[in-house]
């Protein structure tokens, strides 16, 4: 009669995610909330914010992922974390792969650095990379290949995934300290283009009164799928991933995140708008092309040509993961 009951058990828990979720609850697993922290990538995904040395961490993810767990009666906590952690990422990634924060937001697969961590199928959105340019610099590229004769950069102070870099390497592209470097190199003719995540770049550049002077691409040059993911020795780790899996699956997810980032990057830019240019602009004139507004356009999967096709592949399908060429 036991063995019936066990077995009677296990199959209510493989075929039911949230009865399974419950059943655990009464068995007390579910008692301690379930901790957060996130990669400090960089807005709008994700940031630390604080002062006296303790940092809070902000996310466009936290409040759909929160209302998903709160639906299974699962309470959350979001990490508070010192300085010195903050500015470290691979010590908030130890702080996942003990246990210590069941759950992380923001993972790129087949990355090194996030190996430890279970990632969650499907990636509800992609962190879209572009080219950024002068607008006259935008006519010598016509396809990926005529890249590889043009100097190249990219920021140390966002994070690709291993692919991404890869492929920066193979372009001969250098790496420089912060974001106002980069567009100063840009801007005089240094550099001649940079690599980097559109909503990242956006929201920097308008901190420097640069945006009006740059152009990005009309689409992406990679598209890297970003993952929300969990520690692998939390308790119940399958019965959270198919709960999870099955709700970051639902279309009305996707939507919720993305309308969530389109606010967080229009809102800093019409914060910053009036921010007076550094000295190195000079006589330059603003981009005529220069877009400050993002609406759902701004990522459609076609390539602004024919261009070579370069494609990230990943364990399992998601929704967006198909990387464009230019």
């Amino acid at each position: 009669m036991k063995k019936f009951w066990l077995i009677a058990l296990l199959t209510l828990l493989m075929t039911s995610p949230a009865k399974a979720v419950n059943m655990v609850q009464i068995q007390g697993y579910l008692d301690v909330p379930i901790h957060i922290l996130g990669l400090p990538d960089f807005p709008p995904f994700a940031y630390y914010e604080g002062d006296n040395d303790i940092y809070n961490f902000h996310s466009v993810f936290l409040k759909p992922v929160v209302k998903i767990l709160e639906k299974y009666n699962v309470k959350t906590e979001v990490l508070r974390i010192r300085d010195e952690t903050v500015t470290d990422v691979k010590l908030l990634l130890v702080k996942a792969k003990s246990g210590e924060a069941e759950m992380f937001i923001g993972a790129y697969s087949d990355t090194k650095l996030f190996s430890g961590l279970d990632v969650i199928y499907p990636a509800v959105i992609s962190n879209p990379v572009h080219l950024i340019t002068l607008p006259e610099t935008t006519e010598k590229v016509k396809n990926y290949g005529d890249l590889r004769n043009l100097k190249g950069i990219a920021c140390k102070s966002e994070y690709f995934s291993d692919f991404v870099l890869r492929k920066f390497k193979e372009l001969g592209i250098t790496y420089v300290e912060s974001p106002f470097e980069a567009y100063e190199m840009i801007i005089t003719g240094k550099a001649d283009y940079m690599m980097g995540s559109l909503y990242y770049n956006r929201i920097m550049a308008s901190r420097f009164g640069v945006n009006d002077y740059l152009t990005y691409s009309k689409n992406p040059i990679f598209k890297i799928p970003f993952f929300i993911s969990l520690s692998k020795i939390m308790p119940v780790l399958s019965e959270y991933k198919k709960v999870l899996t099955e709700e970051f699956s639902k279309p009305e997810f996707a939507m919720e995140i993305k309308k969530e980032i389109l606010n967080e990057v229009n809102k800093e830019v019409d914060k910053n708008a009036g921010v007076v240019p550094p000295s190195f602009i000079g006589s330059l004139e603003q981009s005529s092309e220069a877009e400050n507004k993002y609406t759902d356009d701004d990522e459609e999967d076609e390539g602004i040509s024919s261009g070579h096709i370069v494609e990230q592949k990943v364990h399992q399908k998601t929704i967006d993961e198909v990387l464009d060429g230019i």
